[in-house]
């Protein structure tokens, strides 16, 4: 991924997060999707390997995708939603997974 798609991907995640449409951290993303809220779980490459497994089994468990960003740390992550360092995000809406999804584009 090269840095123009690295800030695209940053912003697209930052904008589901300012329209309230982003859950943040490990537990919250696990509930989340425990209770069917969260569509897509998104996880920071050097986020711990034990958080990397809660949240990969939970997903499989509930059938929800999971992406994992190769380049992005959890600094990076956190940056874009306005908060410190974040492992993971789950989004909650589906204009804003197709938004996301689509920073390949």
């Amino acid at each position: 991924m090269d840095n123009a798609q690295k800030k695209s991907l940053l912003f697209r995640i930052g904008l589901g997060r300012k329209s309230g449409k982003l859950i943040c951290g490990t537990d919250a993303v696990c509930d989340g999707i425990r209770d069917g809220n969260v569509i897509v779980a998104i996880c920071a490459a050097d986020a711990s390997d034990n958080s990397k497994k809660r949240i990969n089994n939970c997903a499989a468990y509930y059938n929800k995708e999971l992406i994992l960003l190769d380049g992005i740390t959890t600094d990076e992550l956190g940056t874009a939603i306005g908060k410190g360092s974040v492992a993971c995000v789950g989004v909650t809406d589906e204009n804003i997974v197709k938004l996301i999804k689509g920073y390949k584009k």
